[in-house]
């Protein structure tokens, strides 16, 4: 257990936004700083925004790097929390990279990673679920998906420290080849990347959406957008989320068969914009997958935290350190 005197940093790194906190010792927020993560320029633009993320956010709280006690960083993909390597983070390009050297070596402080999906499960656990489930999962989908297992009141990391990888579980053999290597994965087939690789086949097929209005670059489609189209009643929209929606109720049904948990919490950026379309889907397909004996009593919901379940999962972390 580590005190928290002043207060610390968490960082929330994904594949397209970079979001710094400075929480005070009662984890409550005080400032925030967000900016692009750009990875497609490379690794070291990548640790220059990082590192201009979290002194944006100290000058917002009007602080400098000695008035805090440590930085807390959520990587997307599988990593070693103990010496600081992220092995492999398709989203952002990276193998093998130690990302708590350059970070340490600029601030001068303690610095903790751990992965993303990990942190927001650490934040929905000890914010949100703590009083009413004793094993969860937490489910994130964005440009990518992955996952926080909680087992007895903490996080389980597996020995290689990679459990949770759900967006790496194969559900289609015959699907398009992921970041990781393999084909087929859940994140080539429900998380915002895939949908929106989904909707502009279906564009170029002659199929009309109103997709093509809502932004200029088709590539990149926000979940807003996914929101506002499903909202206008989009057709391509709406088949592509369903699908999605599909094979995340038939992976998680079948955790549910495995690990009998007493909650299922869905986050990350696309659950905030879509969920109320997606969850009724999702859960009708675990429905069907699931024993009817482990799916009884078995809580499924939207977190309530959004982008703060990460920050709060890093003071978390931080104070149990």
């Amino acid at each position: 257990m580590t005190e928290i005197k002043n207060s610390i940093v968490v960082v929330d790194l994904g594949g397209t936004k970079i979001l710094a906190s400075v929480l005070n010792n009662e984890a409550k927020i005080i400032s925030t700083a967000k900016k692009s993560t750009k990875s497609s320029n490379g690794k070291e633009t990548i640790i220059k925004r990082i590192i201009h993320t979290i002194e944006e956010s100290l000058d917002n709280a009007n602080l400098k790097s000695e008035d805090i006690d440590g930085i807390v960083m959520g990587i997307p993909g599988s990593l070693n929390p103990e010496t600081g390597i992220v092995n492999l983070a398709p989203n952002l390009g990276w193998k093998n990279l130690n990302i708590i050297e350059p970070i340490q070596n600029h601030f001068n402080k303690k610095v903790l990673i751990e992965n993303d999906a990990n942190l927001g499960t650490l934040g929905i656990y000890h914010f949100e679920k703590k009083n009413s489930c004793k094993n969860l999962i937490a489910v994130f989908v964005g440009t990518g998906i992955g996952a926080g297992i909680v087992i007895d009141g903490k996080i389980y990391r597996g020995k290689n420290f990679s459990a949770g990888e759900i967006g790496h579980m194969i559900v289609n053999e015959d699907g398009i080849k992921c970041g990781c290597g393999n084909y087929g994965c859940l994140e080539t087939e429900a998380s915002r990347t895939a949908i929106t690789r989904m909707i502009n086949e279906q564009i170029k097929k002659g199929k009309k959406s109103i997709i093509t209005k809502l932004t200029d670059n088709t590539r990149i489609i926000k979940s807003s957008i996914l929101a506002e189209a499903i909202k206008k009643k989009d057709k391509v929209t709406i088949k592509a989320v369903e699908h999605s929606s599909e094979k995340l109720g038939l992976v998680i049904g079948n955790l549910i068969n495995l690990f009998d948990f007493d909650c299922i919490v869905f986050a990350g950026g696309v659950m905030e914009a879509i969920g109320d379309f997606m969850l009724p889907l999702i859960k009708t397909k675990i429905k069907e997958t699931a024993l009817k004996s482990n799916y009884k009593n078995t809580q499924i919901t939207l977190s309530r935290l959004k982008d703060d379940a990460a920050i709060l999962g890093g003071f978390a972390l931080f104070k149990n350190y």
